[in-house]
């Protein structure tokens, strides 16, 4: 597997409970927050995809998870060696962290995260692991989280941790303005 075969999938098809509107279309620097992470992680040089509307429409209905949005674009892009999976709502991950997990799944052929952070995640684009999510989705108590994908697949955990600032989640208004107070009083 090369690294240069793999796709980005912003997880941006959920409820967005916490936040009262849709993550996605939040406001920032004149565009939506889904458009300012297309553009900063460009740099991954790989395609970028999102899940949810005008993007890859999950095939699960009910808000299932990420998992349902990963099978749905193993489903719909059939020609993708792997998926990197990264919320749309974690806006201080670096690129770099990115590539370090493409380059690993690459390498290992299995899930891969880093540990203590199921998200972001690396999947190779496997039958099996297609055909076992479509498993489990249609089970109404099948498993739905990232820790099952990975124990059942044997993936593996970086040992590298995230740091609290690189997996800030901004999931409500007090959130999101947090972090646009953080982002004005950086350095150009």
């Amino acid at each position: 597997m090369n690294i240069k075969t793999g796709a980005l999938l912003l997880l941006a098809g959920g409820r967005s409970r916490r936040m009262g509107s849709d993550k996605a279309q939040l406001a920032i620097a004149g565009t939506t927050l889904l458009n300012w992470q297309r553009q900063r992680l460009r740099a991954l040089d790989l395609p970028i995809w999102h899940s949810g509307p005008d993007g890859i429409v999950d095939q699960w209905p009910d808000f299932q998870g990420p998992l349902a949005g990963l099978h749905s674009a193993l489903r719909q892009q059939p020609n993708v060696e792997f998926w990197l999976l990264m919320p749309v709502d974690m806006p201080n991950l670096p690129v770099g962290r990115l590539r370090q997990l493409a380059v690993c799944v690459a390498d290992k052929g299995v899930p891969v995260a880093f540990q203590g952070s199921p998200l972001p995640l690396a999947v190779p684009a496997t039958e099996r692991i297609t055909e076992t999510l479509e498993t489990w989705l249609s089970q109404s108590d099948g498993p739905r989280s990232i820790r099952a994908l990975m124990t059942t697949f044997d993936g593996y955990w970086l040992e590298a941790s995230l740091s609290d600032d690189e997996q800030l989640n901004v999931n409500t208004p007090e959130d999101w303005q947090a972090f646009l107070q953080a982002l004005k009083e950086q350095p150009l």
